[in-house]
């Protein structure tokens, strides 16, 4: 990460602390535009969320990024409302739009990768009932509403109901509209991600 930062032409130099009290005393000593932050480490004394913030209190021009395997939409409120935070990165993003990230907030501005700009737009779609959410994975696999109902032991008009309701909570005007939606959640959704993933994988 260090080397792929240093070929960004407008990085002159890279410092790196391991725990919060390294950065702080790095902080203390050096002039430092940027913070790149993860939110987890290895203990219990601190986080990401409290680091942010003790940071911005004391140095309230620096400027923060948060890059992270665990972005979750529930943070994004807390990081940029509460801890003040510049920008919020997934660390599956790739080397460009991490640049794009480190230019915008040197001009001042707020960033959010793609794929967490995604979970903000489809966070409703936790709030599906069920039944529903049967019925919309049976439809984004082709099945017709016959084919529904005969799996899910209900009428016709039952799944019809549904996908009328789905229709109208989503703001979609048909089935192909909720389903190309749908497939936009599956693809965004981190809520269940496991193991530890490098960043910029996408090279």
């Amino acid at each position: 990460m260090e080397l792929l930062l240093l070929q960004y032409p407008k990085v002159k130099q890279v410092y790196i602390a391991n725990t919060f009290e390294k950065a702080l005393q790095k902080l203390k000593s050096t002039s430092v535009d940027i913070v790149i932050l993860d939110l987890h480490f290895e203990t219990d004394a601190y986080d990401g969320f409290m680091i942010a913030k003790k940071v911005k209190q004391q140095y309230p021009d620096i400027k923060i990024m948060i890059l992270t395997q665990h972005a979750r939409k529930g943070h994004y409120k807390r990081l940029f409302e509460e801890c003040k935070v510049d920008a919020y990165l997934d660390k599956k993003l790739g080397v460009k739009e991490t640049y794009n990230a480190i230019e915008a907030v040197i001009k001042g501005k707020t960033y959010s990768d793609y794929s967490i700009l995604e979970m903000l737009e489809i966070e409703e779609w936790m709030e599906m009932t069920k039944r529903e959410k049967e019925v919309i994975a049976l439809l984004s696999k082709g099945l017709t509403q016959k084919e529904i109902a005969d799996k899910l032991f209900v009428v016709p008009k039952t799944v019809e109901a549904h996908i009328r309701k789905l229709l109208t909570k989503f703001e979609v005007k048909n089935s192909v509209e909720l389903i190309a939606k749908y497939v936009k959640y599956k693809s965004a959704n981190r809520e269940n991600i496991g193991g530890s993933t490098p960043p910029f994988k996408n090279i």
